[in-house]
């Protein structure tokens, strides 16, 4: 069985917040780089860490 560390997700998800409020990028345009499967991935473990969506940023 593996076991997922939850540190690089975490980190993803600190970057893409970055990228949203300081940068002023989409995540559509940078879902991918950071390794999320599609956009509604990326969207709900956005609100799980944040309890925030981007657009409240």
């Amino acid at each position: 069985m593996l076991s997922i560390n939850p540190w690089l997700p975490a980190k993803r998800l600190d970057e893409a917040h970055y990228l949203i409020k300081h940068k002023k990028q989409k995540p559509a345009d940078f879902y991918l780089d950071l390794g999320f499967e599609n956009l509604s991935h990326f969207y709900t473990s956005f609100k799980q860490k944040f309890d925030l969506t981007t657009s409240q940023i």
